[in-house]
């Protein structure tokens, strides 16, 4: 087990960005930029480049960076200053953690990851999870070539609730970086709330739709606002309340949703710039694996437990697995298709 002094004796982190694909670069670009000791794991092609040219990114980030690069962080040096960004999708945690197992017990993990999966297996492991709502818009254009194509943002706390002296170290570490980052001491809240803004990544991989474009005609939005019901319904159930991206309660959201008219697409207009969340980039990049079911599986698995139907949750949930294990590639629905699907009997 990795001693760690007390936090508020601790000097300079050490960061290991695990998962080091676009999110993860972005993060381990910025900390590099702010003066941080930083070091990516990834793999595949990705990695290669990494080791042999070095990260190019560009967009919201700029630069070149040449940082240590590995499969695994036994590559890479640990020390009792180490703390590890998991940034990995959910369904590679697992595996992730169990290469790791005896060398990450005690080392700080923060989940800048979607959904709450890996923080509530983390510490049912026993191992020292932080969660972290995060907002960063990016992609892999290439092996070794990423685009920040918008937000910047980090809410951070002890999980499931609080706030200590580390939490604080990497907050102010992130906004040396420039990022949007603060101390949340209810994180499991907005990170329930931005689990149901990724009910829309399936949604949005299956019909092709850019996050710019989300929130633009009634047809897509008001698809989303039913969507997103469905899972106030089973959250209410649960006794959950999750924040959203604007500070307030799930129902105000989905009001708001609802309100007819067609409106503008949000941030850069430029379609170089537009943002895929990480499940369109999955089918795009034809991988055999998305992480819906612990977005829109998550709120099917809750609906069967408090006896409430989620049709919509569950046909995304379907069809996105059926899509990513037939490698077809985003745009296989529309929102009429979907609707109609979901009314079919199971």
């Amino acid at each position: 087990m990795t001693a760690h002094p007390a936090p508020g004796a601790r000097p300079d982190l050490n960061y290991i960005v695990h998962g080091a694909g676009a999110i993860g670069c972005v993060l381990g670009a910025r900390l590099t930029q702010a003066g941080r000791s930083v070091a990516l794991i990834a793999r595949g092609d990705h990695l290669a480049a990494l080791q042999s040219d070095g990260l190019h990114i560009s967009g919201y980030t700029e630069g070149h960076f040449r940082l240590p690069a590995a499969r695994r962080a036994q590559e890479l040096p640990v020390d009792s200053n180490t703390v590890v960004l998991l940034a990995m999708k959910t369904q590679h945690t697992f595996e992730a953690i169990e290469r790791h197992r005896e060398l990450y017990d005690g080392v700080p993990l923060f989940c800048f990851q979607n959904s709450v999966t890996n923080e509530e297996w983390l510490t049912d492991q026993g191992f020292l999870a932080y969660g972290v709502m995060v907002r960063i818009g990016a992609r892999i254009d290439k092996p070794g070539v990423v685009t920040h194509t918008g937000a910047r943002r980090a809410q951070i706390g002890c999980w499931p609730t609080g706030s200590d002296d580390l939490c604080a170290a990497v907050v102010d570490d992130l906004v040396a970086a420039e990022m949007n980052a603060a101390i949340d001491e209810n994180v499991a809240d907005a990170k329930w709330g931005k689990l149901v803004l990724n009910l829309t990544n399936a949604f949005s991989a299956l019909i092709d739709l850019p996050v710019q474009e989300w929130f633009c005609a009634e047809e897509t939005r008001f698809f989303m606002a039913d969507l997103q019901e469905e899972a106030a319904d089973v959250l209410d159930a649960a006794g959950i309340s999750p924040v959203m991206d604007d500070g307030k309660d799930l129902r105000s959201w989905i009001e708001r949703m609802r309100r007819p008219g067609q409106r503008e697409p949000r941030g850069d207009s430029d379609p170089v710039m537009h943002s895929y969340p990480s499940t369109w980039q999955d089918l795009h990049f034809r991988r055999p694996t998305v992480e819906v079911e612990h977005f829109n599986g998550r709120i099917c698995e809750l609906g069967q437990r408090f006896g409430i139907a989620t049709p919509l949750n569950r046909i995304l949930n379907e069809l996105c697995h059926d899509a990513a294990a037939r490698r077809l590639g985003p745009g296989t629905e529309t929102v009429s298709s979907l609707r109609a699907a979901a009314t079919r009997p199971m």
